[in-house]
């Protein structure tokens, strides 16, 4: 078995761990013995059960871009590059509603997941901010992944509670927090 192999079979075991609420159980031992590889081939693919569900957020970014088209992008405002890119990524988000809801469940629950799961949505704002040609270099840069990923969790947290109806309340709860993010530069600036 290739190494991509294993750590899509890895992923994919620690995901079902997750949702079957057996994530604090799980570890590198378990995850060789149900994944049937040698623990010395699992720490070669990963070096920690956290490490899995990074790969399983990267993906969810790769997801994310892999249909859009570049110069589409270029052609609206920055404003709007960073709605559509996360409009498409809560598109990805809501084909795994299961294991977003699990991650959320977990993160609730201890600090240091929270920690992990803020973490993973850091590295997601920053490619959008990259995506959308806006600059994530320095303090400022930093200030901004910051209260991007403010905004994606307080969306992520209302839609998980149900109180997005549809994608045209998410797109208009993203915009005005997007307007409002936008003012808040403009002063800073």
């Amino acid at each position: 078995m290739s190494n991509k192999e294993l750590k899509d079979r890895l992923i994919s075991i620690a995901i079902k761990e997750l949702i079957a609420n057996r994530w604090n159980h799980l570890d590198m031992k378990k995850l060789s013995s149900l994944s049937k590889s040698p623990l010395d081939d699992v720490l070669l693919v990963c070096s920690s059960k956290h490490k899995l569900l990074d790969y399983w957020s990267d993906n969810i970014n790769f997801e994310m871009v892999k249909s859009l088209s570049i110069k589409e992008l270029q052609q609206v405002s920055k404003k709007e590059r960073v709605l559509e890119l996360m409009m498409c990524r809560f598109d990805v988000i809501k084909s795994k509603s299961k294991e977003v809801n699990a991650l959320i469940k977990l993160s609730k629950k201890s600090l240091i997941e929270s920690s992990y799961s803020f973490n993973r949505a850091l590295i997601g704002m920053k490619l959008i901010l990259e995506y959308s040609d806006i600059s994530t270099k320095g303090s400022l840069g930093l200030l901004k992944i910051k209260a991007l990923t403010i905004i994606w969790l307080l969306s992520l947290r209302d839609w998980n509670k149900g109180q997005v109806p549809n994608e045209e309340a998410l797109m208009a709860i993203l915009n005005k927090r997007l307007s409002f993010a936008e003012k808040v530069n403009q002063m800073l600036s």
